[in-house]
């Protein structure tokens, strides 16, 4: 089903990511970490793409995206960037992204995060985030999204790796099974990664050397 959504607010968290908040339909339900497919029409063309809700109330007036610009693809994520307060899209039924099943290690790559937020967010909320880390591999400083809340909500749990930006208070490199083969208490707890589909195999085979049951690793792009 298909409903018609007006934007309430759009606001740039950083210089290519941006959180855009539309009103939530009155018949349309969603559960924490569920997905949703976006779509709009641009000159000609009708775009449309999957996108993460990361708002955690279900009940509220709105629905909250974070979501990356990618200007040399000049497709949905650009139109999406340019919308303005009281214009319209439109949006499905929301769908089962990522199920939250326990304690675990989230490792994300870019935008890779998005799924992550709500139930992170959620996990702080009911004072359950202790036991849990964010592993998260951007290019620079300022491609982490959300770097404030996530420092506030993880404290010491939050790892970030900057493959470009070489900072004393960040590790230089890529999320390889040296590191986290040093950063992983245990093998016998959940992991969830998300991420380009290179990322996602590279990880997931890193996990598996590991020792990792495939039952609990958890992975989307």
């Amino acid at each position: 089903m298909n409903y018609l959504a007006t934007v309430l607010n759009k606001t740039w968290l950083t210089p290519n990511v941006f959180q855009l908040s539309i009103e939530r339909p009155e018949s349309f339900t969603y559960q924490i970490g569920q997905a949703l497919e976006i779509s709009l029409h641009k000159d000609t063309e009708f775009l449309k793409a999957p996108f993460t809700i990361t708002s955690i109330y279900e009940n509220d007036k709105d629905l909250q995206f974070t979501i990356k610009v990618y200007p040399e693809h000049n497709g949905i994520t650009v139109a999406l960037s340019k919308l303005k307060v009281n214009d319209t899209i439109l949006i499905t039924d929301a769908w089962d992204s990522f199920a939250y099943k326990g304690e675990g290690v989230f490792i994300a790559a870019g935008s890779g995060i998005t799924p992550f937020i709500p139930i992170l967010r959620l996990l702080n909320e009911k004072n359950k985030i202790e036991g849990h880390k964010l592993i998260y591999a951007n290019r620079t400083e300022r491609d982490i999204i959300l770097k404030q809340e996530l420092e506030t909500i993880l404290g010491n749990s939050f790892y970030n790796l900057l493959s470009r930006d070489h900072l004393s208070k960040y590790t230089f490199g890529r999320v390889d099974y040296d590191f986290l083969s040093d950063t992983i208490d245990s093998t016998h707890q959940y992991f969830y990664v998300c991420g380009p589909k290179p990322f996602l195999e590279s990880i997931n085979k890193a996990l598996l050397k590991l020792g990792v049951n495939k039952k609990l690793i958890q992975s989307i792009y």
